[in-house]
């Protein structure tokens, strides 16, 4: 008996490809001329460019319904993206062929410029996650039952932030807001970031960071000319959403806050029974000495406080009782060169494969549901 029949799938993490003409037709006049826009580089391809800034290539980004050998991180133009990338009724054609009922958006390209891997100047910031978000509302608006949006908010200003946070909640098909994995000023544990957790948890947004670059990690072009490099950077790019909630758990923000909810994007969940086990062990080991003060460990918060989402896992499905079935939530990530479109029901046959079907139903649908509250 098929694991799917009858299971109305949701995805936790998908992209939206931004348009060429968002940020130079949506900023402010004085900025237009500064704002992140397409070029064509000397090897054929097109990629966003920004003042200060290495341009990042469309690449691997947009490669959904490709094979494995068909993907290319180099010569991609605009006309190769996929037209469910970035137009809306290509998205609900592509969603209903691979049978997804509703999808959380997350940034393309403006993870990159939010992320780290391109720094945008400090008044440019701002602006840029601002016009994104008018955007991604606006974009998802259009069928609100089946398209919601996660925003961006400019953490390297507290007040900016604390006001896009603002400015989000009142945003219609706005179900939560994303942060970089790593901050640019001091990292997730420095107290200058407690206005940012008080806004969230009194209006109710669910805030999500991505995986993306390690700390300590070169560049993407610096790494990939090294021997093995693209590899290297794929596979350890999952350590920085480790890192990034080990500075959180372990700065008591879950204790302080605890009706604020974090979600781990594209960072899989085989690491966290691991992730438990060691927190135990560190208390029982190292709370004395490290003067601890916290009252629970790491994965008390795992289903209440702390969500994940994961595209093909099976070390995580296979230990879903040391991490909580309330936990995890399927994904589908499209149009990245890590989706399972248009396949995914085939893919969560064969990667869920042992699981009852309640179960599987709770990872693909009821968890994401419950969690933002859709009807």
């Amino acid at each position: 008996m098929s694991l799917t029949d009858g299971v109305t799938l949701i995805s936790a993490d998908d992209h939206l490809q931004e348009p060429p003409h968002l940020w130079t037709e949506r900023l402010q006049k004085n900025l237009r001329d500064r704002a992140p826009h397409v070029i064509r580089l000397p090897d054929g391809s097109d990629a966003w460019a920004v003042e200060g800034a290495t341009p990042r290539p469309f690449g691997i980004l947009v490669t959904a319904g490709k094979k494995r050998d068909e993907k290319k991180d180099s010569g991609v133009t605009w006309a190769d993206v996929p037209k469910g990338a970035w137009d809306v009724d290509a998205r609900i054609k592509d969603m209903d062929l691979d049978h997804i009922q509703a999808t959380f958006l997350y940034p393309n390209v403006g993870l990159d410029f939010f992320m780290g891997q391109v720094r945008l100047a400090p008044d440019l910031l701002a602006p840029v996650c601002r016009a994104y978000n008018d955007y991604l509302s606006e974009w998802c608006s259009t069928h609100k039952k089946r398209l919601f949006g996660i925003g961006l908010v400019p953490c390297e200003n507290i007040d900016e932030a604390v006001a896009e946070l603002k400015h989000l909640a009142k945003l219609p098909s706005i179900k939560g807001a994303l942060l970089p994995t790593v901050p640019l000023h001091k990292d997730w544990n420095d107290p200058m970031y407690e206005p940012i957790w008080t806004v969230a948890e009194d209006l109710g947004i669910i805030l999500s960071i991505h995986a993306g670059k390690p700390r300590g990690l070169p560049h993407r072009n610096d790494i990939y000319k090294m021997p093995g490099g693209a590899m290297i950077y794929m596979q350890l790019g999952r350590l920085s959403i480790i890192e990034t909630f080990g500075y959180l758990f372990w700065s008591g923000v879950f204790e302080r806050h605890p009706k604020l909810k974090f979600v781990s994007v594209e960072g899989d969940i085989g690491w966290l029974p691991y992730f438990a086990e060691r927190g135990d062990n560190v208390i029982k080991k190292h709370g004395g000495w490290a003067g601890h003060k916290l009252q629970y460990a790491p994965s008390h918060w795992f289903g209440k406080s702390f969500f994940a989402t994961f595209e093909e896992d099976v070390v995580g499905l296979k230990n879903l009782d040391l991490i909580g079935i309330d936990t995890v939530m399927w994904a589908s990530d499209y149009p990245h060169s890590a989706t399972t479109w248009p396949e995914s029901r085939e893919s969560i046959e064969e990667t869920f494969v042992g699981l009852p079907k309640t179960d599987v139903k709770k990872i693909v649908h009821d968890n994401v549901a419950k969690l933002y509250g859709l009807n």
